[in-house]
């Protein structure tokens, strides 16, 4: 099952460009990539301009065959690139349309002129909280849990 994502920037006339993005768009997953690879406003707001994604990876990567997962790396998919579809990048006037805008997105992330990460939690909450600590203690939760899991396999 999707966790579903909108990852913005903040441009410099205080509109939002964004792009949806559908795998594993917790804090622990997606937030997690966000702050540890993606920290250029430039490369940034280059990947949202290629529009919604299937996943963001480390980089942005070139065309590969979208049904082909064994080409994919750790790069992003992207549904026009890669898939052929049309799905551009969207703006929003401020962050309010932004954050309120109807969608199935479960996440919003947000790169701001600071040139940092934020997130919003659609649903729990007005506003954008910092993304950096709670990306990182929900992918040490998950390693955790997972190294638990491996745990008990081998002691069953």
């Amino acid at each position: 099952m999707a966790t579903r994502a909108r990852i913005a920037i903040e441009n410099e006339d205080g509109t939002y460009t964004s792009a949806y993005q559908h795998w594993d768009g917790y804090p622990g997953g997606l937030g997690y990539k966000l702050v540890e690879y993606w920290n250029s406003p430039k490369l940034v707001r280059e990947a949202i301009q290629l529009g919604d994604a299937s996943s963001w990876g480390t980089h942005i990567g070139t065309k590969v065959d979208f049904d082909d997962r064994d080409s994919h790396g750790n790069q992003n998919i992207y549904y026009t690139r890669d898939r052929g579809e049309v799905c551009p990048a969207s703006i929003d006037s401020n962050l309010d349309e932004l954050l309120n805008s109807e969608s199935w997105e479960e996440y919003i992330y947000v790169m701001q002129q600071d040139g940092q990460w934020y997130y919003h939690a659609v649903g729990q909450g007005a506003g954008l909280q910092p993304l950096v600590t709670r990306a990182l203690q929900d992918r040490i939760d998950n390693m955790r849990n997972h190294l638990e899991y491996l745990k008990s396999r081998e002691a069953a």
